[in-house]
C-alpha cells in the first residue's frame, strides 16, 4: 500500500508534461507503464510529491517508418513493439526481446520508454539498443537532443536523462540487407528478468559483428567481434568471442540468482550462442 500522499497529474500533451516537470522539479516522478514506479512507491523506496502520468499523451505512442530508421514513441507498450510488423521485418531481435518481457499483463501495460529510462541492468532492451546503434530523443523546456545508446546508460539505474527532461522517442536503425541478428536470455522462471542476456548482429559477408550483454554489471556492455569472425563463425572464432565476453564482464555483480563467476561464465556462453544464431540468419 502506498502510504504517502501525492499530487497526480495526467497531462494530454507533451508540452503540458514538460511544464509540470519544470514546476515540480526533483519532487516529481514520471509514470509510464508503472511496472517499476508503483512497486517502488509501495515499498517506500521513492516518495514523490507529484506523479506525472504520461498515459494520456497520444503523441508518444507510435511506431513510424523513417527511411533507414524506425521511430518508436516512448509510450509504446511492449506488446505493440513485439507485434509490430515493421519492427519484426527490419529489427526482429527487438520484437523478440519485447515478447520475452514479464508476462501478458506487464507486456500490455509496460512501455519501452519506461523500461529504458528505468535502466535496470538486467532489462531486456539495453543490449538490443547497443548492438543496433539506437539513439534516444530527450526533450525539455530548453529544447531536445539526441543521445546514442552507448552514452545513454550511465550507471546502475542511471541514464543521460537529466532534471526536467524526458525520453520521448527511440530511433532504431534498420538492419542492413542480409544481416543476421539474435536475442537470447537466461532465466529460471517465466516472467522474471533475465539473469544474463545477449544480443548480436552480424552483417552479410562478416563485414561487421558485435554482441552486447546485460545482467553482468551496472549496465549492458557491447563488444565488437568483427575481427574474431572475419573468416566466419567456427570453433576458433567462438573461443575468441568467449574470451572477449569474459573480459568485458569483469565488473559483473553477484546476487541470489548467481555469483560473479557464474554471471561471467554465462556471459561467455550466451555471447557465443547469440553470435552462432545470428550467423545462421544471414541471408
Amino acid at each position: 500500500m502506498i502510504s504517502e500522499e501525492f499530487e497526480f497529474c495526467a497531462p494530454k500533451k507533451l508540452s503540458e508534461a514538460i511544464a509540470l516537470l519544470d514546476r515540480y522539479g526533483d519532487d516529481a516522478k514520471v509514470l509510464a507503464g508503472g511496472m517499476s514506479l508503483v512497486p517502488m512507491m509501495t515499498l517506500g523506496l521513492v516518495r514523490p510529491k507529484a506523479v506525472i502520468s504520461f498515459n494520456h499523451i497520444a503523441d508518444l505512442n507510435f511506431v513510424n517508418d523513417a527511411k533507414d530508421v524506425i521511430r518508436i514513441g516512448a509510450m509504446t507498450r511492449h506488446e505493440a513493439v513485439a507485434q509490430n510488423e515493421l519492427i519484426k521485418k527490419h529489427v526482429p531481435l527487438l520484437a523478440i526481446a519485447a515478447h520475452g518481457i514479464g508476462d501478458v499483463q506487464v507486456r500490455h501495460r509496460g512501455t519501452i520508454g519506461g523500461s529504458l529510462a528505468h535502466a535496470d541492468p538486467a532489462a531486456d532492451y539495453p543490449p538490443v539498443m547497443l548492438v543496433l546503434g539506437a539513439q534516444f530523443r530527450i526533450q525539455s523546456s530548453k529544447g531536445d537532443r539526441m543521445v546514442k545508446a552507448a552514452d545513454f546508460f550511465t550507471g546502475l539505474m542511471q541514464t543521460a536523462v537529466g532534471a526536467g527532461e524526458i525520453l520521448s522517442e527511440i530511433h532504431v536503425p534498420k538492419l542492413p540487407a542480409g544481416a543476421g541478428s539474435s536475442y537470447l536470455r537466461l532465466h529460471r522462471v517465466e516472467g522474471n528478468f533475465p539473469i544474463v542476456n545477449a544480443a548480436a548482429v552480424i552483417e552479410k559477408g562478416f563485414k561487421s559483428a558485435r554482441v552486447a550483454m546485460g545482467g553482468i554489471g551496472d549496465r549492458a556492455v557491447m563488444v565488437d567481434v568483427t575481427k574474431q569472425v572475419s573468416k566466419g563463425v567456427n570453433d576458433q572464432s567462438l573461443k575468441a568471442i568467449s574470451e572477449a565476453a569474459y573480459g568485458a564482464s569483469k565488473d559483473a555483480y553477484g546476487d541470489l540468482n548467481g555469483d560473479t563467476e557464474y554471471r561471467r561464465a554465462m556471459a561467455r556462453v550466451f555471447a557465443q550462442r547469440a553470435i552462432k544464431e545470428a550467423a545462421t540468419k544471414i541471408s
